[in-house]
């Protein structure tokens, strides 16, 4: 209740000071004032690209991170995402990619393989550092015990990692979420309660709060309890909501041309919130046979409503 006024006031003047805070409240129920403009929808175009850790080089020959690591940085320039989720990354590929992607800055940490040695996979989020804003970031371990890693330090036994950001687009002041991680292969139980512990921390976030859960998923979308488990609390998988598909329904290619590629998608990325998805494609892009990786990256063009 508003304090009474020390003066009098005219009977139009009384009627304004009650109807201005009514229509106020009448705004925030409806999410707008009547003819007050929409915010115009912003288009984003994220991508999800396991680009194969460089720790394999020597048993990888002819696609060994030497010889593909100059098509991995031409794929994400060529497509210019405002966000790219990688996955496999070392630091080595992080400082090459860094040098040769002047445009993007990049956040995450390595999730404790190698005993600390160095040799230790990230799941980096590039961001376009002049569009893009940072508000607040960080990194969970999909484990009891999220806040940091578990077990020996050693290769798989140490579970794997969520990196997450929330960023503010300065030009159009809007803000999003963006999750990107790598399961482990290990399909069963173990996938699966990564991805619920997943679909939990983001149905936590803020009602109506605009999200992204993109990246290696190891397990078939569709068809697989790791989908359902990570689709169970609204996530959407934006291949099935596009407007446009292009590219084949298959991610996993171990270097290998479409029509040799392992069956089925693998790689996703989700959306939550008021998020329309005009395309999806997966990038076959390679360099006389040569491909960037053995996984094709996966873009989706959103558009943030």
């Amino acid at each position: 209740m508003q304090p009474r006024p020390a003066h009098r006031t005219t009977g139009s003047v009384a009627l304004a000071l009650v109807a201005a805070p009514l229509a106020a409240a009448l705004a925030v129920a409806g999410g707008a004032a009547p003819g007050a403009q929409e915010p115009e929808p912003l288009p984003l175009t994220v991508m999800t690209f396991n680009i194969r850790t460089s720790l394999n080089s020597a048993e990888d020959g002819e696609n060994g991170w030497p010889h593909r690591r100059a098509l991995v940085a031409d794929t994400i320039a060529r497509v210019a995402p405002e966000v790219a989720g990688l996955q496999e990354a070392l630091a080595d590929q992080l400082e090459y990619l860094s040098a040769k992607l002047p445009d993007y800055r990049w956040l995450g940490v390595d999730r404790g393989l190698n005993g600390g040695k160095g040799l230790s996979e990230h799941v980096p989020i590039f961001y376009r550092y002049r569009e893009l804003l940072p508000v607040e970031s960080g990194t969970f371990w999909l484990s009891p015990t999220p806040a940091g890693p578990t077990g020996t330090g050693f290769r798989r036994r140490v579970s794997r990692i969520v990196t997450w950001a929330h960023f503010h687009h300065v030009g159009a002041d809007r803000r999003f979420y963006v999750y990107n991680t790598h399961l482990t292969l290990r399909r069963g139980e173990r996938q699966v309660n990564s991805a619920t512990m997943i679909a939990e921390r983001i149905a936590g976030l803020p009602a109506g709060a605009p999200v992204l859960a993109i990246g290696d998923f190891n397990s078939t979308a569709e068809h697989s309890d790791t989908w359902r488990a990570a689709t169970a609390t609204g996530l959407r998988d934006a291949w099935l909501l596009a407007d446009r598909r292009i590219g084949p329904a298959r991610t996993s290619s171990d270097f290998r041309p479409p029509e040799q590629a392992n069956e089925g998608r693998i790689d996703w990325i989700l959306v939550g919130g008021p998020i329309g998805v005009r395309s999806v494609e997966t990038v076959t892009d390679h360099d006389n046979g040569r491909y960037p990786s053995d996984h094709y990256p996966v873009v989706a063009r959103v558009l943030l409503h």
